[in-house]
């Protein structure tokens, strides 16, 4: 069994000295003897040297070679001269000379006596030598060492740094300048080594250090991992505070006034005489150079006045305080701890990068603790990543997961994860009780909230992916009469509320490039909000105002996807998407969400549109539309046919899509709506152009138009003249497409819609220089980048162009416009920082390829479609259809140059595909 630490064990009580300490000569530097074998250990002797060169000590290490003495000779000296032992085992014993018992390696260990010993044990060993797994058996027994695990040179240079600091402040700090016992409480010392937290280690530290600041205080979400942090920055801090630094937890208390009888008993102070104990600790702190580690204080901050009135009165006195809300008194500096960084779930990487990524390094470490031959592989990389995002990055949930290997593959784990609280138990017996579980450590923050945050935050657990002030009024405050009632309580109240959940770490805010305010839930956190909410039977009244409240949002932005500003509302509505999402699920069994759920899927259908979610749009308007009798003749039925029509037009099913769109004109033209008619009318002519019939669809976009016109709706008509200009086009009628684009696009730029005056432009381009015009075409083109350049949202017009060009090339057959579209969206995507749109350019890169399959391009589709299939994500979707095109092309092209182009694609980035993808398009 491994053995305590002795740095856990108090400091011994010193008194101030009679006589003044020897003074010691910059080369009596405290020396450190590092045992070990040699040639096995080589990278570690480095890292133990440089860790304590690095706290100036002086390391000293034997080394063969040849000296004027014999080996033993000069270890013994060696040993006599140092000041602190350092022993580094792995698998070999060492040799056993000759009249020798044992090995250097034992002999140098027995020779230590009794100076301090750390103890580095390097695993996994599974090739251990009997003997030296006698020996370390035998150190166990002894109790009068550390005795610490490590795995990397790196861990163990950290480890034997933070181990020689606070060994050095315990055992060789010189006394205090007062005679007043000291007798502080030792830092905990961590069993494994802190993953990443290289950024809040370091501005915690500047902070402690400035002159300025007495009072840091780490919050975060329960186990998120402060209290490791600040052991660690106390560790580091240790040489800088003459009179030491202790740790002092409150976990185990729930009365303030039992604060400060703990510290004083922390840091050895008793009330005696006549002096109070407020007194005797104040006259404690006052003179002291001292770092007080505070931990787990949310449960007490009424006792953090106390805090500041000694911090005000000892100058010298630092506190480092751990806590799930700020302590929200006078000059208190925060410093917040997120979750681990988690991957990319769109992008893998290689396993080499992967496991440096903070959240997979802290699973694979515990999951070798779990399981010593565990190993991070290509099998199981991908559910290790999918379990590290389920989990939020949230440092004990990935411990009590890593912990379940022992018993389940990552795989079968990842698919229990579906409720996390059952799963997540049986943390380690060493911690306080609230962590050994994380029910436990989320019902520690719950039970600290007041009546009305506990209501809110149960309530909060209907909102997924994210929430807004006005969705959180809207949905959670209920009128305290009616809970079905629309009335609003007290909206202040709930801000209060919710700014409580954001300060005690059980709400995050949310980066939004949109202005508003957004807030959001970890999942483990919401998971248990969830539990609440349906405990306290509020479930269903809670999830019907959420519905409404998406429905009125999808309404209310559905009408302005058809005017300019649809750019501005589709980014709001992507903003909401899981929320829209969940909504529509709810009213799929509820009796009482019939009606909602087909509303809202009518409203939505031009936004699944434009974001290319054809297939999911779909499926959710053929489940809202079959709970309704198809003898109902409503304006929501005929909007959802209509949808429902548009995206199986978009997706080439043209016997879905022709009876869903005269279903729709028939209902829409009964109920005399004049807009929606003209909708109607233009999705019925898409689908009769897709079908071939130029004349039919030239009449109906003819008569939409003018419905449009009549109606005043300018962006609209403009739309219905672009149409017209593409069937008169296919229809081989270019004058009459000339005609009827350039008055789109002057309509669309009076409006200011730079993205659909760029289509229009695009297709203009397309249409002139395949009639020869390369003068004009020339002319449109290099308008087209400046253009492209005013939308608002480039973003949006990036998804938009590679969309466009899907259609124009599986539906419409023209491969010369879809490679300018692609083109376009991907020369836009360049200039973009930020801005994610992998699915878009894989579709784009696999459309170029197919262009240049057409043309009998061998080696440019084999580069394009290698480099499209290695940035696809591995759970999408697109999978089925873009591994459909490279089979295609495959059968159609020179295999040997296809596959040549292939490995070249497979090894690009994808910045190195869309520069290969422009410079031939």
């Amino acid at each position: 069994m491994q053995t305590d630490h002795p740095l856990i064990t108090e400091s011994q009580p010193t008194e101030a000295p009679s006589t003044a300490p020897a003074i010691r000569t910059p080369d009596q530097r405290v020396r450190v003897f590092v045992s070990s074998t040699l040639d096995e250990l080589a990278p570690e002797r480095v890292a133990a040297r440089e860790a304590i060169a690095q706290l100036r000590l002086t390391p000293v290490l034997f080394e063969l070679g040849a000296r004027p003495y014999p080996p033993r000779e000069l270890y013994r000296a060696y040993l006599a001269q140092s000041d602190i032992f350092i022993g580094l085992y792995w698998q070999r014993y060492g040799w056993v000379a000759p009249a020798m018992q044992v090995s250097g390696l034992e002999d140098e260990y027995q020779l230590s006596g009794t100076k301090p010993k750390l103890i580095y044990i390097k695993t996994p060993a599974p090739e251990r030598e009997p003997r030296l797994q006698a020996l370390l058996d035998r150190i166990r027994s002894e109790d009068d060492a550390s005795y610490q695990k490590f795995t990397t040179p790196e861990e163990l240079r950290e480890r034997i740094a933070n181990d020689l600091a606070q060994l050095l402040t315990e055992r060789f700090s010189s006394t205090p300048k007062t005679p007043v016992a000291i007798r502080l409480a030792a830092l905990p010392v961590p069993r494994s080594r802190l993953i990443d937290r290289e950024q809040e280690r370091a501005q915690t530290q500047a902070l402690l250090q400035r002159e300025d600041v007495g009072l840091v205080t780490l919050t975060g979400p329960g186990g998120v991992g402060k209290t490791r942090v600040a052991v660690q920055v106390a560790a580091d801090l240790v040489p800088q505070f003459a009179d030491g630094v202790a740790f002092i937890s409150l976990a185990a208390l729930k009365d303030p006034m039992l604060v400060m009888p703990t510290v004083a008993r922390a840091l050895g102070v008793s009330q005696t005489g006549d002096d109070s104990l407020d007194e005797r600790l104040l006259a404690y702190l006052q003179p002291r150079d001292v770092l007080l580690v505070i931990d787990n204080a949310e449960q007490l901050i009424s006792a953090a006045p106390l805090a500041a009135q000694y911090l005000e009165l000892a100058p010298r006195l630092k506190l480092l305080v751990t806590s799930r809300e700020p302590l929200r008194v006078s000059n208190e500096q925060i410093v917040s701890i997120p979750p681990l960084e988690l991957p990319d779930p769109a992008h893998h990487p290689d396993l080499e990068h992967l496991v440096q990524i903070p959240a997979v390094t802290l699973f694979v470490e515990r999951a070798r603790e779990a399981r010593p031959d565990f190993a991070l592989s290509s099998e199981n990389a991908a559910p290790i990543i999918e379990i590290c995002q389920r989990l939020d990055g949230l440092p004990l949930a990935l411990e009590l997961a890593a912990a379940r290997l022992s018993l389940l593959p990552p795989m079968a784990l990842l698919q229990r994860l579906e409720r996390r609280l059952p799963l997540l138990t049986r943390g380690a017996r060493d911690l306080p009780e609230r962590q050994q579980t994380l029910r436990n450590t989320i019902d520690w923050s719950y039970d600290l909230l007041e009546t009305g945050e506990q209501q809110l935050f149960r309530r909060l657990a209907v909102f997924v992916g994210g929430f807004t002030l006005e969705a959180v009024q809207a949905v959670c405050v209920l009128d305290t009469a009616s809970i079905s009632s629309s009335e609003q309580a007290d909206d202040g109240a709930a801000l209060e509320q919710l700014a409580q959940l954001l300060d005690k770490s059980l709400v995050q805010s949310q980066q939004d490039t949109g202005g508003e305010p957004r807030f959001t839930m970890l999942e483990t956190i919401r998971e248990y909000a969830t539990e609440q909410l349906q405990a306290n039977g509020e479930e269903a009244a809670v999830q019907q105002r959420h519905a409404h409240y998406f429905l009125r949002l999808a309404e209310e932005a559905g009408p302005h996807l058809f005017r300019p500003e649809w750019d501005i509302w589709l980014e709001q509505l992507a903003r909401e998407d899981a929320n829209l999402r969940a909504a529509l699920a709810w009213c799929k069994p509820n009796k009482d969400g019939v009606e909602i759920g087909l509303r809202m899927a009518g409203a939505l259908y031009m936004y699944w549109f434009l974001l290319g979610s054809l297939r999911e749009g779909r499926t959710w308007l053929e489940e809202m539309l079959a709970r309704t009798g198809s003898s109902e003749r409503s304006v929501a039925r005929g909007r959802a046919l209509l949808g429902a029509g548009m995206l199986a037009w978009a997706e080439g099913d043209y016997d879905d899509a022709s009876p869903r769109a005269e279903e729709s004109l028939s209902i829409v033209r009964e109920l005399g709506d004049k807009q929606l008619i003209g909708w109607a009318e233009s999705q019925l002519g898409l689908v009769r152009m897709g079908q071939r019939n130029s004349a039919a669809a030239r009449s109906l976009f003819e008569e939409s138009r003018i419905l449009f016109k009549d109606f005043g709706d300018v962006w609209s008509e403009a739309f219905a003249l672009c149409l017209l200009g593409s069937v008169a086009y296919n229809s081989g009628d270019p004058v009459e497409a000339r005609v009827h684009y350039e008055e789109s696009l002057r309509l669309f730029q009076g409006q200011g819609d730079a993205l659909f005056a760029s289509f229009v432009l695009s297709a203009l381009e397309v249409m002139l220089s395949t009639q020869g015009d390369q003068e004009t075409a020339r002319s449109l083109e290099q308008q087209l980048q400046p253009l492209m350049q005013q939308a608002r949202n480039r973003g949006a017009l990036v998804l938009f162009l590679i969309n466009m060009g899907e259609i124009w090339l599986h539906r419409w057959g023209d491969k010369q416009q879809a490679k300018v579209l692609y083109s376009g969206g991907l020369s836009l995507w360049q200039g973009l920082q930020g801005i994610e749109q992998r699915i878009g350019i894989v579709k784009a890169l696999a459309g170029l390829a197919e262009v240049a399959a057409a043309q009998g391009q061998a080696e440019r589709a084999g580069r394009l479609f290698g480099a499209a299939a290695r940035l696809l994500p591995a759970a999408s979707s697109y999978w089925e259809e873009v591994n459909r095109r490279i089979a295609a092309a495959r059968a159609q092209l020179d295999a040997a140059t296809f596959e040549v182009g292939w490995a070249a694609g497979q090894a690009m980035t994808q910045e190195q595909a869309i520069t290969e993808a422009l410079q031939d398009a």
